[in-house]
């Protein structure tokens, strides 16, 4: 009993500490490997989903104590860290880090004026940067940053083409998307040799690529917005869009045009084999790539602003906006078209990030 008795102070003060630590933090970390990415408007978030299917909203915020930023554009993660590119109005966007685990920051990388997306590979990062126009919307040229993720360091830039989107890595080549940005008249595909930073090639492809799939051959699958036409304002349409698929044993270009999008810029992905690709233009549509036309009957007939495809269940995760002040949506689709859940996370999702 003495001894007992004795050690209680010990047991006091590890209890008085460990209640102490705990304070200092107003939010427990989660257990999450899926992320979804709201733009929002000037009050960009992120929620994530956990394993008991449960949403935490502005989830960042609530970890960090302060909002991420104001337009969030794109997002990824490695096994330790998750990174956020975010876009302001000031001209000074970033790249936020924060630790996978707790979601804490770690380091925001400076250095960019327009940042859009980020992809992933071998210690390093890749950013594009741009607006694709000047300040009369004439056609202005941007570029991509190499990123050392030991050091966070920000290399040369890359000279690519105007608008630069989304980027995709295939048999040691980086595939960049030049949209065309502000200036809407850019129409190709940048081609990088990731050993050396170099470009090798340009490629012609149909109007606005502004999303990319990489299939079961390697092959890139580029999703084209097509140039907007507001001539019939409200009743915008679009010109020359569609998707190009190219072939990157040549560089060959094969093009299926269809007469209607949906705004934004992820609409595009492969399904978990890489044997099929889905996509959206007036509704949501399932591709084999051994196809040599575009399907005509609907997988769900919908439009989204975003759309992902999970890596395990190979489910369709497809983001569905309001405005920029209200909740949006995510949708959660099989394979054959049916809808399994729906969850509502912040405003302006544009995507989901399965951080497997």
């Amino acid at each position: 009993m003495k001894k007992v008795l004795r050690l209680l102070p010990f047991f006091l003060m590890a209890l008085v500490m460990f209640t102490a630590c705990s304070d200092d933090d107003d939010v427990t970390p989660k257990v999450s490997q899926i992320y979804i990415l709201n733009e929002g408007n000037e009050n960009g978030s992120v929620s994530i989903i956990d394993e008991n299917d449960e949403v935490t909203n502005n989830y960042y915020e609530a970890i960090n104590g302060l909002p991420l930023g104001k337009f969030p554009q794109s997002m990824a993660a490695n096994d330790t860290h998750v990174f956020i590119v975010v876009t302001t109005t000031t001209g000074a966007g970033y790249v936020e880090v924060v630790d996978k685990n707790t979601f804490k920051h770690v380091a925001a990388i400076t250095g960019f004026s327009y940042p859009r997306e980020i992809v992933l590979m071998d210690g390093k990062a890749y950013v594009s940067n741009g607006t694709g126009a000047d300040d009369s919307y004439a056609k202005k040229n941007n570029e991509i940053y190499p990123i050392n993720l030991s050091t966070y360091e920000v290399g040369a830039k890359i000279a690519v083409g105007a608008g630069p989107e989304k980027m995709v890595v295939s048999k040691g080549k980086l595939y960049v998307a030049n949209s065309g940005g502000w200036s809407n008249d850019d129409k190709t595909v940048t081609v990088i040799d990731t050993s050396n930073d170099q470009v090798l090639e340009t490629i012609t492809v149909k109007s606005c690529p502004k999303d990319m799939a990489v299939d079961a051959n390697g092959d890139v699958w580029v999703y084209c917005g097509g140039t907007p036409d507001y001539s019939n304002w409200p009743n915008t349409t679009f010109v020359d869009a569609g998707i190009s698929k190219i072939d990157v044993s040549n560089s060959e270009v094969v093009s299926f045009g269809f007469p209607d999008t949906k705004g934004g810029t992820k609409n595009i992905g492969i399904s978990k084999n890489k044997k099929d690709v889905y996509y959206i233009s007036d509704a949501v549509y399932s591709m084999s790539i051994s196809a040599t036309e575009l399907p005509t009957t609907k997988l769900i007939d919908a439009t989204y602003y975003g759309l992902d495809v999970h890596p395990v269940s190979g489910e369709l995760w497809l983001c569905k906006e309001v405005d920029a002040t209200t909740p949006g949506s995510v949708y959660v689709y099989s394979t054959e078209g049916t809808e399994l859940k729906k969850y509502t996370v912040g405003s302006m999702p544009n995507s989901t990030v399965f951080a497997y």
